[in-house]
C-alpha cells in the first residue's frame, strides 16, 4: 500500500490546540503496549476468565430503556449468563438508561463497555431528552474546525454523565454519491481533507476527554447506492481509487490515535474478490489491510451484526464466528448471542480461530475497559440528569456551531446581509412548514414581516394567490424546509414550487433559505439568485439561519459537497457581520447564565414582594447578542394581566438620549448645528430672554444654570385641584386640541405661555451642576427649527425606521392596543385619571405628549438597541448612523464632570456622591435612568447593554421602594457578577469585520 499524503493534514491539524473539558484522563488508543499497571490489571482479570467467559467479552448487545420488562430480563440474563462484555443502547430516556446502566453494570463481574451511535450527540437516540448537535454534513460547512473539537469534548462530558465510554463516531466516509441512501447527511461531505481534519478533530475531542472514539464505517460507505442495513452494497472501485479517497480518512485517523474503528457491511471486489463476502467478515479487509498494511493498534468493532447486509448471506452464529475469524475485536448487536457462542467454539474446534487470536482481543479488550476508567463497577448518581446533560454551555455550542455552518451559496443581487428595512415591505413565505416557525418568529425581531404559508403540492391558485400578495419593491425570504426525516432530512422541491420560485423572482427581490439536505440545491439551479444554506429544519438552525440573513452574525459556511453546476463544493460567499443586535445563550458571550438568571428573579421577585413595582422586564446583550431577556410580574397589583418582553413602556427621561440627543448628534454630524453656538442662532425670539446666549454643550451637561423643572400644570388647575375649565376639555374641541391624556385636551394657547415661562426663566445655578429638563424642552425644539421635523418625527426618520424598531414612538396608542402598555400612574392630582399609553410627565403630556425630556415609549429590546448602536459607535445593521467621533464626544465626560456626558449620564466618580450605577462598570459606561423605573447602560468595556423597565410610579409616583431597594443598581450588578471572560466592542469589532485564515 502507497504512503497516503498526509503532509496537508498534519499542517492543518498543528495548527489548532484546545484543551481537556471533562477532567477526564485521555484516552490512549494504541493498545498494542501497556504500562506496567496496565499490564497488572489485566493479567488479573483475564485468569479468571473461562474460554466462555473471554468469548462473552467479544459481545456487545442490543439495550433500550423504552422497551418493558422481558427486554430488562432478556439484557439481565444475557449479562449474567455469558459474561457479555459491552452494551449498546438505543431509544428510550436519560434517567431510564442510567438507571439500567447501574442496574446492568452491578450485574457484570468485569465492568461493561457501554456504547451508542452518537454522531451529532446523545439527541441521535435520545432525541426528544437531550441535545442533537447538527450532523456531520452540516459540520462540514464549518471553517473553524476547532468548533469540532469543542462538540467532541461537550459529547464526551454528557456521555460521562450517563456512563457511556464509547461513541460511534466520527464518521469517516467520504459521500460523493448524491443518492447514497444511508451516510449522505451523517458524512462530513465529499473532500477527503475536510472529512480527514473534522473527523481528527471529533475524534480528538471525544478521547481527548476519556471516551473511545470509532472511526466508522471501514473501509469506506461514503459512493454506495444501497443501505447495508438492507442489503449488501457493492463499491466496485480499484484499488488505487480506494487508496486516494475512501481509505485516505481511516488511514490518517490509525496514524493519529483513533481509538477504534467499525468494519462495514461491503462488498469490495478489489480487496475481497469473493461473492457476497461483506468487508465485515473479510481478513483480507479487517486484518490483512487495517491491521497489517495499515497498522491499526486499536479496538475493532463490526458494525451491527442484524443488519441485512451480512445476515443476508450468511446463517446465525455464522455471521459472529466469521468476524472474530477475520479479526474483528467486538461483535456489535449479534443476532443470537447463543449461537454466537456455539459458532465461535466451533470455529476454534475446527483451528479458524485460535485461542491465541482470541487471547489477544480479549487482551485489547481489557486493557481499553482499563483505560477507559472501567476498573470497578461505579454507580453514578441520577440527580439532577437532564440539567446536567442539557446545559446552557451545550445549547450555546449548538447555536455557535449552527451560526458557523451557514452557507451563503450564492448572492447574484448581493441582498445578504438585509441592511435596507425601508424599501418596500418583508415577505416570508414558508414551503412545508406553516408559521410560526422559529425562523418566523426570529425573522419579526428584525422589522415587520408579513408571513404566508404554502405546502410542496402547492396548485397553480396557491401559488397565484401567494403572487398577488408581493408588490415589485418588495423583499421575499422564502423558507423551504425539510420533510422532517431525522436522518436525510430531504426538500421536496416540486414542480409547484420551482414555479412559485420563479414567479416570485420576476416580480421582487428573493432570497430562499433551505433548511435541510444540501443535495436539494441541485433542484434550485436557474430558480432563485440569492440561496442560504441552513441544512436542518432544527429551531436553532432556523434561528442562525434569520440572525444571518440580517447581518447579526457573519456567514463562513463553505458546501462540503456539490449537489449541481450551480452548487458545488466549496461554494460559499462571506459576509461581515453588519453590527444587528443577534440572539444568543450567555455562555456564548462569556457570561454565566443560571448566575444571571438566578440573582436576576431574585433582585425582581423582592421588587414586587416588597411593592416596588408591579411588574419589570430585564435585557442583557453582550458582544452584541441578547443573552437575557424576562419579563416578571403584571401590569399592576391586581395581577390580571401579565407582563410580556414585548409590552411597551413608558420611558420617561431614558427620552432625552434615546430621542434628543442622538438627534442632536446627527444634527451635529451634518454639521446644522454647533454645541458652542448660542441656542439663539436657531430658535427665532430669544432676543433679550435669559435662555438667549446658553448652548447645547453646558445643557447637555446639565450646565447651563437652568432650572430642574416647571411644574406647568399647577396653573391649569381650580381650587379642587382638578383641570380647569378654563384650560381643558374633556374631548377635542374648538381651540382645546393639544391631547394631554385619553379624556383631556388642553387649549392651545397655553402653550405660548409654557415656552413664554421657559424662555424667561432666570438661571438661578449659573455655572453649576443641575439636572433639568428644560434645556430638553429647547433641544426639542431646536431639532424641530434646524430639520423642520418635531423630534419624534427627526427620530422615527433617522433611527426608528431604518433600524427596524417599530415600538419607539410618541403617542403609543396611536399604533399600539393599550393592553399592550403598563399603565404608569393613578393620578388623582392633575388628569384625575389612569395613566395609560400617554406620557405620564406632566409637562410633556402639556405639550401633546411630544417632548425633547419624555413621552418616548418601547419596548426593551428596542432600547437595547439604540443602545448597541451606540456601543458600537453609530453603526448598525451595515448603516454609519452618527460618526464615531461624535459618539465618542457625547459618550465622554463633560470638562471638570464626575458624572455627565453630553446628554449621557456616566458613572458617578464622587465617592462622597451616590452612585448611579453598577460599581462594578467601567468608567466608559453610560446610559440614562427614567423616572418610571426605567434604566439603560450601555459598557464598551465589556461590550455590555443592560435595560431594566418598570412601572414602579403605579399606583402613585410617591412610592420609592423602588429607589430604596436599588433594583436597577443590583440588576446592573448581575450582569457583571455574572460575567465570566472579559470582551470589549474593540475585540468584536476586530473579529468580525476579520477575515479567517
Amino acid at each position: 500500500m502507497k504512503a497516503f499524503p498526509l503532509t496537508r493534514f498534519l499542517c492543518l491539524a498543528l495548527l489548532l490546540s484546545s484543551v481537556i473539558l471533562t477532567g477526564q484522563q485521555r484516552y490512549q488508543g494504541d493498545l498494542s503496549s501497556y504500562t506496567a499497571a496496565e499490564k497488572a490489571w489485566v493479567d488479573s482479570v483475564f485468569s479468571t476468565l473461562s474460554i466462555d467467559g473471554q468469548i462473552g467479552q467479544l459481545m456487545m448487545i442490543r439495550a433500550h430503556s423504552d422497551r418493558g420488562a422481558d427486554h430488562i430480563a432478556h439484557v439481565k440474563a444475557e449479562i449474567k449468563k455469558y459474561q457479555v462484555g459491552g452494551l449498546c443502547f438505543f431509544q428510550g430516556t436519560p434517567e431510564k438508561q442510567l438507571q439500567l446502566t447501574n442496574e446492568y453494570q452491578a450485574l457484570s463481574s468485569i465492568p461493561l463497555m457501554v456504547s451508542m451511535d452518537a454522531e451529532w450527540g446523545l439527541g441521535m437516540r435520545l432525541p426528544d431528552q437531550t441535545i442533537s448537535f447538527p450532523k456531520q454534513l452540516a459540520l462540514g460547512a464549518i471553517r473553524d474546525n476547532k468548533l469540532i473539537y469543542d462538540m467532541g469534548a461537550e459529547i464526551a462530558r454528557q456521555m460521562h454523565h450517563m456512563g457511556v465510554n464509547v461513541s460511534f463516531s466520527p464518521v469517516l466516509d467520504v459521500n460523493n454519491n448524491p443518492n447514497n441512501p444511508v451516510i449522505d447527511t451523517r458524512s462530513f461531505g465529499e473532500d477527503r481533507y475536510n472529512v480527514t481534519i473534522k473527523g481528527y478533530q471529533y475524534m480528538r475531542g471525544l478521547q481527548d476527554n476519556g471516551i473511545l472514539a470509532s472511526a466508522k464505517h471501514f473501509p469506506g460507505h461514503g459512493d454506495t447506492g444501497t443501505d447495508s442495513h438492507y442489503n449488501l452494497p457493492v463499491i466496485a472501485h480499484n484499488r488505487a481509487r480506494l487508496d486516494s479517497l475512501e481509505l485516505y480518512p481511516f488511514q490518517a485517523l490509525v496514524r493519529y490515535g483513533i481509538g477504534s474503528v467499525m468494519a462495514a457491511h461491503l462488498q469490495i471486489p478489489a480487496l475481497d474478490d469473493r461473492p457476497n463476502r461483506p468487508s465485515s467478515l473479510s481478513k483480507p479487509i479487517v486484518y490483512d489491510l487495517l491491521r497489517k498494511e495499515m497498522g491499526f493498534t486499536g479496538l475493532v468493532f463490526t458494525d451491527g451484526l442484524e443488519m441485512k447486509g451480512v445476515t443476508n448471506h450468511y446463517g446465525n452464529g455464522e455471521v459472529e464466528a466469521e468476524a472474530i475469524a477475520a479479526g474483528s475485536d467486538i461483535l456489535l448487536l449479534p443476532e443470537s448471542t447463543a449461537d454466537a457462542f456455539t459458532a465461535i467454539k466451533r470455529y476454534m474446534n475446527e483451528g479458524k480461530i485460535t485461542s491465541a487470536d482470541l487471547e489477544r482481543k480479549v487482551r485489547r479488550i481489557l486493557l481499553s475497559k482499563y483505560r477507559l476508567g472501567l476498573r470497578k463497577t461505579r454507580t453514578l448518581p441520577l440527580d439532577n440528569l437532564r440539567g446536567h446533560l442539557n446545559t446552557a454551555g451545550a445549547y450555546a455550542l449548538k447555536q455557535t456551531l449552527f451560526e458557523n455552518a451557514m452557507t451563503l451559496v450564492k448572492d447574484g443581487e448581493r441582498l445578504v446581509p438585509i441592511n435596507d428595512l425601508e424599501r418596500g415591505k418583508i415577505v416570508s413565505v414558508h414551503v412545508g412548514l406553516n408559521a410560526p416557525t422559529a425562523f418566523s418568529k426570529r425573522l419579526d425581531d428584525y422589522g415587520q414581516i408579513t408571513h404566508l404559508n404554502a405546502g410542496y403540492n402547492l396548485s397553480s391558485a396557491d401559488r397565484e394567490r401567494i403572487l398577488a400578495k408581493i408588490a415589485e419593491d418588495d423583499l421575499v425570504i422564502i423558507g423551504l424546509y425539510s420533510d422532517g426525516s431525522r436522518f436525510r432530512e430531504k426538500v421536496p422541491v416540486t414542480a409547484g414550487v420551482l414555479s412559485l420560485l420563479r414567479g416570485i423572482d420576476a416580480k421582487a427581490r428573493m432570497i430562499v433559505s433551505v433548511f435541510g439536505n444540501p443535495y436539494s440545491l441541485a433542484a434550485l439551479d436557474g430558480s432563485a439568485g440569492t440561496v442560504l444554506m441552513a441544512y436542518s429544519r432544527d429551531e436553532v438552525a432556523q434561528d442562525a439561519a434569520a440572525q444571518a440573513l440580517f447581518g447579526a452574525n457573519r456567514i463562513t459556511g463553505r458546501l462540503p459537497i456539490t449537489a449541481s453546476p450551480g452548487a458545488v463544493f466549496n461554494a460559499g460567499i462571506e459576509t461581515s457581520a453588519s453590527f444587528r443586535m443577534g440572539y444568543a445563550e450567555p455562555e456564548a458571550v462569556g457570561m454565566n447564565g443560571n448566575k444571571l438568571a438566578a440573582k436576576v428573579d431574585l433582585l425582581a421577585r423582592e421588587a414586587m414582594r416588597r411593592k416596588a413595582t408591579p411588574g419589570m422586564v430585564v435585557l442583557a446583550a453582550r458582544s452584541g447578542k441578547i443573552v437575557y431577556e424576562k419579563a416578571y410580574g403584571y401590569h399592576t397589583y391586581s395581577r390580571r394581566k401579565e407582563v410580556h418582553t414585548s409590552d411597551i413602556y413608558d420611558l420617561a427621561s431614558v427620552t432625552k438620549v434615546c430621542a434628543t440627543t442622538i438627534s442632536i448628534m446627527k444634527l451635529v454630524d451634518e454639521g446644522k448645528l454647533s454645541l458652542d453656538l448660542p441656542i439663539s442662532n436657531y430658535l427665532p425670539g430669544l432676543e433679550g430672554s435669559a435662555v438667549e446666549f446658553l448652548t447645547l454643550r453646558p445643557m447637555l451637561a446639565h450646565r447651563a444654570g437652568l432650572r430642574s423643572w416647571i411644574p406647568f400644570y399647577t396653573e391649569t388647575l381650580n381650587q379642587s385641584g382638578k383641570p380647569s375649565s378654563q384650560f381643558y376639555r374633556k374631548a377635542p374641541t374648538g381651540d382645546f386640541v393639544v391631547p394631554v391624556s385619553e379624556n383631556l385636551y388642553m387649549h392651545r394657547v397655553y402653550l405660548d405661555s409654557m415656552w413664554h415661562k421657559i424662555y424667561n426663566n432666570e438661571l438661578p445655578n449659573e455655572g453649576q451642576y443641575r439636572y433639568s429638563d428644560l434645556g430638553f424642552y429647547l433641544m426639542a425644539k431646536i431639532v424641530d427649527q434646524v430639520s423642520g421635523l418635531t423630534v419624534d418625527e427627526f427620530a422615527d426618520r433617522n433611527f426608528y425606521r431604518p433600524m427596524g424598531l417599530t415600538t419607539l414612538t410618541f403617542k403609543p396608542l396611536k399604533k399600539f392596543p393599550k393592553s399592550r402598555i403598563p399603565p404608569s400612574e393613578n393620578d388623582n392630582y392633575f388628569r384625575h385619571e389612569r395613566v395609560q399609553g400617554t406620557v405620564h410627565d406632566m409637562g410633556a403630556a402639556m405639550l401633546g405628549g411630544v417632548s425633547g425630556h419624555a413621552g418616548l415609549f418601547g419596548t426593551a429590546r428596542d432600547v437595547a438597541t439604540i443602545f448597541q448602536m451606540l456601543l458600537q459607535e453609530g453603526n448598525y445593521g451595515g448603516r454609519q448612523y452618527l460618526r464615531p467621533e461624535t459618539v465618542r464626544l457625547f459618550a465622554s465626560r463633560y470638562t471638570n464632570e464626575t458624572r455627565r456626558g453630553l446628554g449621557f449620564d456616566m458613572k458617578q466618580l464622587n465617592e462622597n456622591r451616590k452612585m448611579n450605577l453598577s460599581p462594578m462598570a467601567s468608567e466608559r459606561a453610560f446610559g440614562h435612568l427614567g423616572f418610571t423605573g426605567i434604566a439603560v447602560w450601555a459598557d464598551p468595556v465589556e461590550d455590555l447593554v443592560f435595560v431594566a423597565l418598570s412601572n414602579r410610579t403605579y399606583p402613585s409616583m410617591n412610592n420609592n421602594t423602588f429607589g430604596k431597594l436599588d433594583t436597577r443598581l443590583r440588576l446592573h450588578t448581575a450582569m457583571y457578577e455574572s460575567i465570566t471572560k472579559h470582551s470589549s466592542f474593540e475585540d468584536r469589532r476586530s473579529v468580525q469585520v476579520g477575515k479567517l485564515p
